[in-house]
């Protein structure tokens, strides 16, 4: 299929059809002011329990140590360990039962843990397969799944509040000193609070789903189900190194099938976007980069960053469009893009400036880049992919020769007759 910019059918993408693609919108920010119903019951549950246990907090602090120390302790430092504890009984429930349930541990969110099972397929395709809390999980296989999901997502909630049974049950912490014992419990109370909260069905306003959200899919069957399990298997068809021109129409179908600015949206739009571009369907992959660029807040930054790029891809290599390109890599984080990003990106935008044979060049550092990956099917994917770029290019150079040499035969065959004319 030849580029638009070959063939001049510029009306099919006319910049009314994809205003933040082509620069004419701004990419939206993110959505602050949105609390969700868990968010929202944790935060209203804590301030109640808070003036009714104040006669309790008065008795903690007289057996504080005296001074700002005591009140430093009994109203900040307490408070936020509990926090912290409750959180990581939580996100322990998840660990443990995706162990059970076969799921294997993609990368840990968390600043101070970057655990990454598939670096690989991380720096070529966006990987986060299923974002639990502050983890990334990805499934092993895809038979029961549901099952294992349900186990997943109801793993968290439960040990929240079991949690609180085997502490509070416990006459061990109340020997304890009272500053400690205090804290404990609150850690307890936190975790009651945190497991009904993700046990409330609603989004966050980073675009992840509650624990509650995704069981009530999982019972539903309903379209954000469909669409949640066909970007799991469309996710793992990727890694597994099925080749996205390959991929079932339908689960595209249902990956792409709710708009609602969620992570699983931008997910979907990834995915059907990949799936297009390989398949050089340029109408759809325009409109599926377009719906995805539409809800970046709701994507970690690395993967903003990646869609970034690709836009400037986008416009450089299929709208042969510089200006444009370079104003989506204007708002990409450069320190960082790694290796692989950067020569994808200068290559694209070489061939853009006119230079083809030093973008066809790039391509070979690019392509020699990805061979040095670890073994794996997402890079021989990848290497495939790189090389029908080539391919590409070199068709394109080719048909662009050709051309140059028709108009300059034209333009001879019609100064010759001029000439004989004249004479």
């Amino acid at each position: 299929m030849e580029l638009a910019s070959d063939t001049k059918t510029f009306a099919v993408y006319s910049p009314t059809s994809t205003p933040i693609l082509d620069v004419l919108r701004p990419v939206p920010h993110s959505r602050l002011e949105k609390v969700s119903a868990g968010e929202y019951f944790f935060l209203s549950s804590g301030f109640i329990l808070t003036l009714i246990y104040l006669p309790a907090l008065r008795r903690v602090l007289t057996q504080a140590p005296a001074g700002w120390q005591g009140v430093l302790e009994v109203f900040l430092l307490a408070p936020l360990a509990a926090l912290v504890g409750a959180a990581v009984v939580h996100e322990l429930g998840h660990l443990v039962a995706a162990r059970i349930a076969g799921f294997r541990l993609v990368r840990m969110r968390w600043g101070f843990s970057e655990a990454d099972s598939c670096a690989a397929e991380r720096r070529l395709h966006f990987c986060e397969v299923l974002p639990v809390g502050g983890i990334v999980l990805a499934p092993r296989k895809i038979g029961r799944l549901k099952r294992s999901l349900a186990v997943l997502f109801a793993a968290g909630p439960f040990i929240s509040v079991a949690f609180v049974v085997v502490v509070e049950s416990s006459p061990g912490w109340a020997s304890l000193d009272p500053v400690i014992a205090y804290g404990v419990h609150l850690t307890a109370l936190f975790s009651a609070l945190m497991g009904i909260a993700t046990l409330l069905p609603d989004s966050t306003r980073s675009g992840n789903f509650s624990d509650g959200s995704r069981l009530l899919m999982l019972l539903r069957n309903d379209e954000r189900g469909r669409r949640w399990l066909a970007i799991l298997e469309l996710q793992l068809a990727l890694e597994y190194g099925i080749h996205p021109r390959d991929w079932d129409a339908l689960k595209l179908s249902d990956a792409t099938a709710i708009s609602d600015g969620t992570r699983d949206h931008v997910a979907g739009c990834w995915l059907a976007y990949l799936a297009a571009a390989e398949r050089q369907d340029i109408t759809s992959a325009t409109r599926f980069l377009e719906d995805a660029l539409a809800a970046p807040a709701t994507s970690s930054a690395w993967v903003r960053d990646r869609m970034f790029v690709e836009a400037a891809v986008f416009q450089a290599w299929f709208r042969d469009n510089p200006g444009k390109a370079r104003s989506w890599v204007a708002m990409i984080h450069e320190r960082k893009l790694d290796e692989l990003q950067k020569l994808r990106l200068n290559s694209a935008l070489l061939w853009a400036d006119g230079k083809l044979l030093d973008a066809w060049e790039q391509t070979a550092a690019y392509l020699k880049a990805v061979q040095q990956l670890p073994p794996s099917a997402g890079r021989d994917l990848a290497e495939k992919s790189v090389q029908d770029w080539r391919r590409q290019m070199e068709s394109r150079m080719l048909t662009r020769a050709w051309r140059s040499m028709y108009s300059l035969t034209q333009e001879v065959d019609q100064t010759v007759p001029a000439a004989s004319n004249a004479v």
